[in-house]
């Protein structure tokens, strides 16, 4: 602790000027004593005196310090000073220390143990003060980011809200729909038994009076009134034309499928990072992710299958097959690519070499390898009795080839219970038809489905995402977004793919974009924000970023690009 300066000089105890302080003296000194007496006295040489603005500072503080270190006591011996510091024990230790405790232990110099253990002081003090601005930015950044999140919430909270006053709404309009409906229709049962009863009263009048009169006629004597009682009538008063009997109409309320009718909550996905990457083809209609920046890219407009390494500064191409048609790839666990090339499912290995992996009696459209090495093929089977001389299917295949189960009909069933109803007049109830008609892309989510892209039109490539569960009941179908911007433009998926958070983009070269789903549509014009065009087959690696290949066959002046995005 600071010593408190003394009124007067504490060496010639007269002089209240006290300008200087003796740290080896400890003693507050004038002018007049530092300069004449103090500094004369030989044993004071190598004293260290500093002026009184320099009390306080961190510099004397540790001149202090260091003037202490030559007083220190022993905490064994406490009538000794320590003037050595063991290594071993990591302790300053005095002479009897050497002789009763440490013997065989490693020693330095106190005062290299000193300034080494005040350097790592100093160090960490560094570092505390370093932590502690980061933490002061991350705490502003953490407070931004609560506030922003907050107002989102707010801001999906009120959409949330917004959805279900207006589901109210509309639920209110049908209802009052149905009750107007209910009332007119017993208005008007009312309206014809009251009707009903009114003749029934009336005919019933009339009876009782003809009821009188032959009465009246069967007492009397006289035979000319059994002659005078008219009997044509009788007919006509036991039977009055009452109104058509109204019917009982019945209340069937509907199941409400509550699952999407408000909506969902989705992640949407954050861009991190952009890299572009030029290629010198026209076109990429298939991509898979090798390792690090390696890829296969094809093209099979023009029979080409390539190996690129995209690390340099211009793309290195490290394989080059020719006059090979690559409908897809897809990636094995341990690093082997498996091609969809006509009747054959090939293999191209880690070293190069391209084997036939599976022949098999049909024509191959695509391939996809889920981490248990099963594999997810579509097809065209050959059929000269099929009305398109050809039938889509999708086949799953287990790591050895053998077929485990195949998807290609579907019933349409019309089941009250169910949650799709398939439907369609020209077909009889419970007949199979085809479930697909170009099943170009597939994909096993992480979530088990399967996904498959089914073209219906070859020519502009307009059709849907189908998903499928493991038994091949079709658990949902997507066929495009509704938007304005949308509206002039058909679906037309080309390439599909799965993030690491379960979202599925799909590539469409209808409008040039990709859609992002989740349990719904995210949005639909995913790289219009981002300004990629042409996007058409895509790719997720292992590290979660999404390749993008692209399509720049109608300009004759632009080769295709290949865009690499990480997500936060």
């Amino acid at each position: 602790m600071e010593a408190q300066i003394s009124a007067v000089c504490q060496f010639c105890e007269t002089s209240r000027e006290i300008n200087w302080r003796c740290l080896n003296c400890d003693l507050f000194l004038c002018r007049i004593c530092n300069s004449k007496i103090h500094s004369k006295i030989m044993s004071s040489v190598e004293h260290k005196i500093i002026h009184l603005d320099q009390c306080g500072t961190e510099e004397t503080i540790n001149n202090i310090r260091k003037l202490d270190l030559k007083q220190m006591k022993c905490t064994t011996h406490h009538d000794r000073t320590c003037f050595i510091f063991c290594k071993n024990c990591n302790q300053p230790i005095c002479s009897s220390c050497i002789l009763n405790i440490h013997q065989n232990h490693t020693f330095c110099e106190i005062d290299d143990a000193y300034e080494e253990k005040l350097a790592d002081i100093e160090n960490l003090k560094v570092e505390i003060k370093s932590n502690i601005a980061f933490l002061k930015s991350e705490e502003t950044l953490l407070q931004e980011r609560e506030l922003k999140s907050k107002n989102h919430h707010i801001e999906i909270r009120t959409l949330i809200l917004n959805r279900e006053e207006d589901m109210k709404q509309d639920i209110a309009k049908k209802t009052k729909y149905v009750l107007d409906e209910l009332e007119t229709e017993w208005h008007n049962t009312e309206h014809s038994i009251n009707s009903d009863i009114e003749l029934c009263s009336k005919t019933k009048s009339k009876l009782l009076k003809r009821k009188d009169n032959i009465y009246q006629t069967l007492k009397s004597h006289d035979p000319r009134l059994v002659f005078d009682e008219c009997l044509s009538d009788i007919k006509q008063l036991h039977q009055p034309m009452f109104g058509k009997r109204a019917s009982l109409f019945q209340f069937f309320p509907q199941q409400i499928e509550t699952r999407g009718i408000v909506g969902d909550l989705t992640e949407k996905p954050i861009i991190e990072n952009i890299t572009v990457y030029p290629t010198d083809m026209k076109c990429i209609s298939c991509l898979s992710h090798c390792e690090a920046e390696k890829l296969l890219i094809c093209n099979n407009s023009e029979d080409i299958l390539k190996k690129e390494d995209l690390s340099y500064d211009t793309y290195k191409t490290l394989k080059t097959l020719k006059d090979i048609r690559v409908m897809d790839i897809s990636q094995t666990k341990d690093g082997h690519a498996i091609l969809s090339v006509g009747e054959d499912l090939k293999i191209l290995t880690k070293t190069g070499q391209l084997k036939t992996f599976l022949h098999l009696d049909l024509i191959t459209l695509c391939v996809h390898v889920n981490n248990e090495n099963e594999l997810f093929v579509g097809a065209l089977v050959k059929d000269p009795d099929h009305w398109r001389g050809e039938l889509g299917i999708v086949l799953v295949l287990d790591e050895h080839g053998n077929t485990t189960c195949a998807f290609d009909k579907r019933k349409i069933i019309n089941d009250s219970d169910s949650d799709y109803i398939y439907y369609d007049d020209s077909f009889d109830e419970d007949e199979e038809v085809d479930m697909f008609d170009y099943p170009s892309r597939v994909l096993n989510t992480k979530k088990d489905g399967i996904l498959i892209i089914d073209n219906s039109n070859l020519s502009t490539y307009a059709g849907k995402v189908v998903l499928l569960n493991r038994s091949g009941d079709i658990e949902q179908e997507y066929s495009g977004c509704d938007c304005e911007n949308c509206n002039d433009f058909k679906f037309c998926p080309f390439d599909i793919a799965e993030t690491h958070s379960n979202l599925i983009l799909v590539s469409d070269i209808g409008k040039h974009s990709i859609h992002v789903l989740g349990k719904a549509l995210l949005t639909c014009s995913f790289v219009d924000d981002i300004g990629i065009d042409y996007p058409l087959s895509l790719c997720i690696d292992a590290a979660g970023k999404l390749w993008i290949g692209c399509d720049m066959s109608a300009d004759d002046d632009e080769a295709a690009k290949i865009y690499c995005i990480s997500f936060n």
